[in-house]
């Protein structure tokens, strides 16, 4: 149990104060007697003094404690304490498992979601659709809003929570009246190591339902046989699709999570009229196959977000006469693949980033590529080609199959730079 009035008398050490990391002392400060805190990050450090005189603990590895609070971001595996950590694994919780052990979950509903991709798209559609009925809806965890920045004590209330790979590995305490896996692909193994491994920590969000609760994985999912029958998890089916008017949510890909979500709002006892109104009145989310601008024949968009091999082809499989920007810091072990299909989509490919031989070489490249270094001259260089090609309808898609680091400091920094490129380019 490790509710916020259970720590008082606790020892704990915050490690990490990030967003959630400051959330988790804001609502720590005044409650834990013996409460310090740590971030390798000198920058984190003196913003955190500016706001508070709470103990910045640099000895915490001599130390103990009762509870480390750890970010879910940080891998204790590779981490220069590492040994410390790794003793007192049993001993690291998160910031999601505070938040749900103090709330009461007879009087409020947790229903959490994960996967490797499309996690925020769906849980947002989830909140958008539970919101049309409930209005006491809130949506945390890694997208919205940090745990521990709502109030634990209200009731009456509906959380969708967000959860990664990282989130579930250190969390101890998870309790759910909901949950679901939308789908598992290759992610994060430079952390998790081996997928079999990624898999498990995914799977393990299935171990904490409450009572009564229930689980949600699509029929085809490929690792049902590795859910234990006597957990409650439905193998949910494609629905019909004919009253879904949103085209974004009709892509073919995108229907075991959109009928994952359904099967879930159904399970809240939400009506089939208010569910279809939800679906077709859904906005996506910025740099997920966003549509910036269309010159002509020519549409431009935005997939800053594909930041592995798995979510480029899910976009790639979507357009036609494609002129694909492509590259970054490519993740380990994620394989380099496209199917014959989907690559005769592709007119060209313009790489940009640190990776630029793996992808070469990965897809096999000898000819239609070029080799872009920086995204604004990948996108100059598609234009100008598809201008000249002056296909029926073609598509500049940027979907990079790589993490931003090299460059941006994250896809949205990434995005956002393609965005204003393109909204700048006249329509000629």
């Amino acid at each position: 149990m490790v509710s916020i009035s259970s720590l008082k008398n606790k020892k704990i050490l915050v490690f990490g104060i990030g967003i959630s990391g400051q959330a988790t002392i804001r609502k720590l400060q005044k409650k834990v007697k013996d409460l310090s805190v740590w971030d390798d990050n000198v920058v984190h450090r003196n913003r955190l003094k500016k706001i508070t005189n709470i103990n910045l603990n640099s000895k915490y590895f001599k130390d103990s404690f009762d509870f480390i609070v750890m970010s879910p971001g940080i891998d204790i595996y590779q981490h220069l304490r590492s040994s410390f950590f790794i003793k007192n694994f049993s001993k690291i919780i998160t910031d999601v498992d505070i938040f749900i052990n103090s709330i009461d979950t007879n009087k409020n509903k947790i229903i959490a979601i994960t996967g490797t991709n499309g996690k925020s798209t769906f849980c947002k559609l989830l909140y958008h659709a539970i919101k049309g009925k409930d209005k006491n809806t809130f949506l945390l965890g890694n997208y919205g809003k940090p745990a521990l920045s709502y109030n634990s004590k209200s009731i009456k209330n509906i959380y969708i929570l967000e959860l990664s790979s990282y989130q579930i590995e250190y969390s101890k305490f998870l309790k759910f009246h909901a949950c679901a896996v939308l789908n598992i692909s290759p992610d994060h193994l430079e952390r998790h190591k081996t997928f079999s491994n990624y898999i498990n920590i995914k799977l393990k969000i299935f171990d904490h339902l409450l009572p009564g609760g229930k689980g949600f994985v699509n029929e085809n999912f490929s690792y049902n046989n590795r859910i234990q029958p006597k957990k409650n998890v439905r193998k949910v089916s494609n629905i019909k699709t004919s009253n879904i008017q949103n085209k974004f949510l009709l892509k073919e890909n995108f229907l075991p999570s959109v009928s994952i979500v359904f099967a879930v709002l159904k399970f809240l006892k939400i009506s089939n009229k208010l569910i279809i109104k939800s679906f077709n009145s859904f906005v996506p989310l910025p740099h997920r196959q966003e549509l910036i601008k269309k010159i002509k024949n020519i549409s431009f968009i935005n997939d800053s977000k594909a930041t592995n091999f798995d979510s480029a082809n899910f976009s790639l499989k979507h357009y036609q006469n494609i002129y694909w920007i492509a590259g970054g810091l490519a993740k380990k072990n994620d394989k380099a693949k496209i199917d014959i299909a989907t690559k005769k989509k592709i007119v060209g490919t313009y790489l940009i980033g640190k990776n630029i031989s793996l992808f070469k070489q990965g897809l096999n490249m000898k000819e239609n590529y070029l080799v872009c270094k920086t995204l604004p001259v990948a996108i100059h260089s598609a234009f100008k080609d598809a201008k000249r090609n002056n296909f029926k309808n073609s598509t500049i898609l940027l979907s990079p199959a790589a993490a931003s680091f090299d460059q941006f400091r994250n896809f949205k920094d990434r995005g956002n730079l393609f965005k204003k490129i393109v909204k700048k380019i006249k329509n000629v």
